[in-house]
C-alpha cells in the first residue's frame, strides 16, 4: 500500500506543554500529531531557589543516552556530576515519586555531557534530567 504524506502545518510552541502540533495530510486525512519540542528551558524568578525552570526539556525518545522520568515526583538524589564517566545499570537519581523511591539508572555507558537536575526539582513526566554520550 502507498501513504502520500504531506505536511500541512507547525503550530506554534505550547509553553504549558513543551510542545507543538503538527499537521500532516496522509492520504487526504488530516492527522494532528503533538511533538515534544526541545527548545531551550525558560527560567522565572523564583523566591526560594532564585531561579526555577518555568518548563524543562523533554526527553528525546529516539537518543538512547537521553535520560528522562518515568512519573511526575521530585528528585532527591543525585548521584553524578557534567561529564561523569558512567556504567550501564548504575544509579544516576533517586525520584520520589507516590511516597515511593525510584531509581533512574543509566541505559548505556558513556559520559554524562548534560546535567539538567539538581536534588528538590519537580518533574514531570519524561522531562530531561541529563544526557550521556558514548563513543560506541
Amino acid at each position: 500500500k502507498d501513504y502520500y504524506i504531506q505536511l500541512d502545518h507547525i503550530d506554534e510552541f505550547d509553553e504549558d506543554l513543551g510542545t507543538r502540533t503538527v499537521t500532516l495530510v496522509v492520504n487526504g486525512e488530516n492527522w494532528f500529531i503533538r511533538t515534544p519540542d526541545i527548545v531551550t528551558t525558560e527560567y522565572s524568578s523564583d523566591t526560594s531557589s532564585g531561579t526555577s525552570p518555568k518548563r524543562r526539556e523533554k526527553k528525546d525518545p529516539t537518543n538512547k543516552g537521553s535520560i528522562g522520568t518515568s512519573m511526575p515526583g521530585q528528585i532527591v538524589a543525585v548521584n553524578v556530576e557534567e561529564y561523569d564517566e558512567v556504567k550501564e545499570g548504575q544509579t544516576l537519581f533517586k525520584l520520589s515519586a507516590m511516597k515511593m523511591e525510584t531509581e533512574i539508572k543509566a541505559p548505556m555507558s558513556g559520559t554524562i555531557t548534560r546535567l539538567l537536575a539538581v536534588q528538590g526539582d519537580s518533574v514531570e513526566s519524561d522531562d530531561l534530567l541529563a544526557e550521556i554520550y558514548s563513543d560506541d
